[in-house]
């Protein structure tokens, strides 16, 4: 055999290998560092109309007290991000769908002193993907969706409507008071409220929103009925 075809075939399979080890090499790095540094995108987030008048969040009821609070906070978040952010331009978040024009959606500012102002904007007058949750960014007469900002602004309130959740539970355990005993006002879709007799704030009777009742006595309950909360659970009081 013909000794430059012998080296030619050698240099080629040693270029091969070289090319063979480069991409295997990469392939490494890319499927490591792709691994541990997953992108977030807004497929990862969930975004929570708080403004529903029942509110539910994963199955559990949310109630007025902290409905309330949860809406205060977000607007503290959005606010504070604004500010935090305001060299990328006045800061807009879409909450909510206009109850006059259903093709248009209702935009909050986000800075501080205008956390009331609100805009509304025909949904084809936005950006193309903008939604329910979005943060917005106006430059000239345009706006820009915000697609990195809108993922944080997501995950923090979603942390806070957690956290809620977590204070809710603890103070509707602080309400229900072994032997206490409970009269029936109002019920609501599932909620009742009820005035505990043997606690008074202020001068009156505390009324707390209940929201884990029994079922069989909340289709019964009327107004004035009175009820015993006993080992974990509550019973028809019977004097």
């Amino acid at each position: 055999m013909n000794l430059d075809i012998v080296n030619n075939l050698f240099n080629n399979l040693k270029e091969n290998k070289l090319v063979q080890n480069f991409i295997k090499e990469l392939s490494n790095y890319l499927e490591k560092n792709l691994a541990t540094k997953p992108q977030s995108s807004r497929a990862d987030t969930t975004w929570n109309n708080l403004l529903v008048d029942n509110l539910e969040i994963d199955n559990k009821k949310i109630i007025s007290k902290y409905k309330d609070e949860m809406l205060v906070e977000r607007a503290n978040i959005l606010q504070d991000y604004g500010l935090k952010t305001q060299d990328k331009g006045q800061m807009y978040y879409i909450y909510d769908v206009d109850t006059d024009e259903k093709n248009a959606y209702n935009l909050c500012v986000c800075e501080p002193n205008k956390s009331h102002e609100v805009i509304t904007k025909k949904i084809e007058d936005l950006p193309e993907d903008a939604s329910l949750g979005s943060v917005l960014r106006k430059h000239g007469e345009s706006f820009i969706l915000e697609n990195e900002d809108t993922v944080v602004i997501e995950n923090q309130i979603n942390n806070m409507i957690k956290e809620k959740i977590k204070e809710q539970d603890q103070y509707l355990d602080s309400k229900r008071v072994d032997g206490h005993i409970y009269e029936a006002n109002e019920k609501y879709s599932g909620r009742i409220w009820l005035y505990d007799l043997n606690s008074k704030s202020g001068g009156s009777l505390e009324e707390i929103e209940e929201i884990d009742f029994p079922k069989n006595l909340y289709e019964t309950a009327k107004k004035g009925d009175k009820f015993i909360y006993q080992n974990g659970e509550y019973k028809k009081y019977e004097l």
